[in-house]
């Protein structure tokens, strides 16, 4: 009987502490196909796969991360600190955003943006807008619809924040940097090169005018043309008319 009651406790404590780490979600394993973690079921089959859906077309089509985290009990850990560690261990691109939901909490779901976004919008703006986001999520009447209006917000600041750009994947990000330091490196080879030609052009042309100068000066030496039309005579001799006559 002792025994069976040693067992029992035994079980029940073993129980116990796993799901004290299910639920404080300090323990990462493999990231769910459907970028939801809900450990004690909050969402229905039903509701995962619509909120899953839109999730993972955003992600292959824009390169748009977002991961939701439901968790029955953070205990006393900071949201953002939970919020920023299962980024760090699931985020598959620097464009990211983790929606952490703790049902029956007034304030939540939380909406936090990857790192990226703090090193590209100022941290009140990216505060206010979050703030905002949160309460228009947070006014829905279901976990559901609570987590599915978070998730939407964060999709939408994402987009915002990037401009409109079309994110694939951090491959892509890459790639279209190397593209511009090269097209940055040919600009500058180029005007190099114009600098060159430009210099090349300078004693060529000093040559050209050192020739002409010798060819001129080397050439013959011609009289002036003698004039042909007549002139006037002297002053006081008479004009073109007057001859002498001899005595």
């Amino acid at each position: 009987m002792k025994l069976c009651a040693i067992l029992s406790l035994c079980l029940i404590s073993l129980l116990c502490a796993r799901a004290d780490q299910t639920q404080r979600g300090f323990k990462f394993g493999d990231r769910p196909e459907n970028s939801i973690f809900d450990p004690t079921g909050i969402l229905t089959t039903s509701e995962q796969a619509k909120l899953a859906e839109p999730l993972a077309a955003v992600l292959a089509g824009e390169g748009i991360d977002v991961i939701v985290v439901i968790l029955p009990d953070i205990g006393s850990a900071p949201p953002e600190h939970v919020a920023k560690g299962f980024a760090e261990k699931w985020a598959v691109t620097r464009v990211n955003a983790v929606v952490l939901h703790v049902p029956g909490q007034a304030d939540t779901p939380w909406i936090f943006p990857g790192h990226v976004m703090g090193t590209i919008i100022k941290p009140e703006t990216l505060g206010e807008s979050m703030d905002a986001a949160e309460k228009r999520a947070a006014a829905e009447a279901t976990d559901f619809g609570k987590v599915r209006a978070a998730s939407i917000e964060a999709c939408d600041a994402l987009r915002y924040w990037m401009g409109g750009a079309v994110i694939v994947s951090e491959e892509n990000i890459d790639r279209r940097l190397a593209a511009q330091l090269a097209f940055e490196r040919r600009h500058r080879f180029l005007r190099l090169a114009a600098a060159l030609a430009a210099a090349s052009l300078i004693p060529l042309i000093f040559g050209v005018v050192f020739i002409v100068l010798r060819i001129r000066k080397n050439r013959p030496k011609f009289f002036p043309i003698t004039r042909i039309v007549p002139r006037l005579g002297a002053p006081y001799s008479g004009g073109n008319s007057a001859v002498y006559k001899s005595t």
